[in-house]
């Protein structure tokens, strides 16, 4: 007759093993699990776990600094808004310097909370199973407290260096006259009120291309965004490349090579003023001792006369690096309405055409939906073959509105590293880096406003021999729509200023008579989203 009993004692629930026993020793300590609860009150409160051991005076201490920290942020937030807030520190590099210096401090203090806590409170004599499960349980949670910290650290050093770059120190970064562009903050008397004085703010944008296969730096974009400070809307006006007889202004040392005019046919075009200001510097480096940038300078004065309008401030931006924005970005999606070239290489036929090398290297970009990377969008946005300049312009400012629509929060959150150093190391601008909480809330209001463009091409003016009173004429229309109110008809008109002339004007210029055309003009003042329709 044979025993069951050592079966019938070791039932199904039984311990296998010693190590299985004494991991079911350990869970079932309630002295573990009341460490392992405290422990992970710490990480989720800074110190609160510490008030249940004998480090309570301590515990307080921290979870004090936390709460004060958590009430200072979310009322500084609540009080100036969470976007105007987030603005403001992005533009404060200062700030943002402070915020990584107090973010690294503050998760060392949590850091170390967990880690007294865990010692503050484990068991006296802990199983080897819940040795191995409180040092587990205090790794994880201080990685978990540790990874966005670490993530905030690499975001805020790539935006400082990235806002270092991009932005001057002092308003000064060329210029004429050695002082550059005037800070924002010294327009007006009213600290509170910088704008106060300054009715409509106008910034240059410029497209530059200064590869190696290119003599100098070529301006094949170039728009002026002109600015209501207190509405925030905003108009793009669009200037063509191939613009002929270009006015210069009285003071600008090209006038003293080429006359009043700069004119010498097809080889004489608007993109062209920054080498040529830049050639007459190196002939003649006396006519320019106090301008760092004669470029520069040079092409925004030369538009300023264009338009009749002041340029305060100019924003530079490598094509070349549009490519690394755009693949950063993770692509832009376009709505592609005629099919184009890109890639390959181009050259002039002896009727002074472009053409396309069809032995070279290129792909057709068929009309429809596409999801561009960064050098197909870059070719997309410049080829001229089968196309014009003034359909360049068009794709430009369709691929602009593009990329500012798809910039979506988790893509800024997941790419920023790339994004931000793909902006520092590609534009250029003379906004002075003071200034940029002004500015900040400044964008806040555009962003909230309406944005038209009006880009003089073809359609609209004659490019060979531009009327640039009508030019004048046409952007002040677009800034001031309320109809100027018309003198009596007994009362002569004012005489306009010749056309020779780059002149500034806050009136409204007399309009000449339109170029006789075959066809109505097409590129009129319109919602800058209209054009990619």
């Amino acid at each position: 007759m044979s025993d069951s009993r050592g079966t019938s004692e070791r039932g199904s629930g039984a311990p296998t093993s010693r190590s299985e026993w004494l991991s079911r020793q350990s869970w079932a300590d309630p002295s573990l699990r009341r460490s392992l609860g405290l422990t992970t009150l710490s990480a989720v409160v800074p110190g609160s776990g510490l008030l249940g051991t004998p480090r309570r005076r301590l515990g307080l201490v921290i979870v004090a600094l936390a709460l004060v920290a958590l009430l200072v942020v979310g009322g500084y937030a609540l009080t100036n808004g969470l976007t105007t807030t987030a603005l403001q520190t992005a533009a404060d590099t200062g700030r943002l310097r402070a915020i990584a210096v107090v973010l690294v401090l503050g998760t060392l203090v949590w850091v170390s909370g967990i880690a007294l806590t865990a010692l503050a409170s484990a068991p006296r004599r802990p199983t080897s199973g819940g040795r191995a499960a409180l040092v587990t349980l205090t790794t994880v949670l201080c990685l978990a407290v540790t990874a966005p910290a670490v993530f905030g650290v690499r975001y805020i050093t790539a935006h400082v260096d990235a806002v270092d770059k991009v932005f001057s120190s002092g308003g000064v970064v060329g210029g004429s006259g050695g002082g550059g562009a005037t800070p924002t903050s010294v327009v007006g008397d009213d600290p509170d009120d910088p704008w106060k004085d300054l009715p409509r703010v106008n910034v240059m944008l410029l497209g530059s291309d200064g590869s190696d296969a290119r003599e100098g730096t070529r301006t094949d974009t170039m728009i002026v965004a002109s600015i209501d400070t207190e509405t925030g809307d905003s108009v793009l006006f669009s200037i063509p490349r191939n613009l002929q007889r270009i006015p210069l202004p009285r003071d600008n040392p090209l006038r003293r090579v080429h006359g009043p005019v700069y004119d010498c046919g097809d080889q004489c075009l608007m993109n062209s003023i920054w080498t040529e200001a830049e050639a007459t510097a190196e002939q003649h480096p006396e006519w320019y001792a106090d301008d760092p940038t004669p470029g520069q300078t040079a092409t925004r004065e030369v538009l300023s006369g264009i338009l009749g309008i002041p340029i305060h401030h100019t924003v530079i931006v490598n094509m070349e690096g549009f490519a690394d924005l755009v693949d950063a970005m993770g692509g832009v999606l376009v709505n592609v309405q005629e099919r184009i070239p890109i890639g390959g290489r181009t050259f002039t036929d002896a009727n002074g055409t472009l053409q396309l090398d069809q032995t070279s290297d290129y792909e057709w970009l068929e009309a429809g939906s596409h999801r561009l990377d960064g050098p197909q969008a870059l070719a997309y946005s410049r080829s001229r073959v089968t196309s014009d300049d003034f359909s360049r312009m068009r794709r430009q400012r369709c691929m602009v509105a593009a990329v500012v629509d798809q910039v979506e929060p988790m893509t800024m959150l997941q790419r920023y590293p790339q994004i931000i150093g793909a902006v520092g190391d590609n534009v250029v601008t003379d906004l002075p880096q003071e200034d940029l909480d002004e500015w900040a809330g400044l964008v806040l209001q555009v962003q909230g406003a309406t944005m038209s463009s009006l880009p003089f091409t073809g359609a609209n003016i004659d490019t060979v021999d531009p009327h640039y009173s009508q030019i004048r004429a046409r952007v002040y229309e677009a800034l001031n729509p309320a109809p100027a109110p018309e003198p009596p008809p007994e009362e002569a008109t004012a005489t306009s200023a010749p056309e020779d002339e780059a002149q500034e004007t806050t009136e409204a210029p007399p309009e000449e008579p339109a170029a006789t055309t075959s066809e109505e003009p097409t590129d009129e003042l319109e919602d800058v989203g209209a054009v990619c329709g």
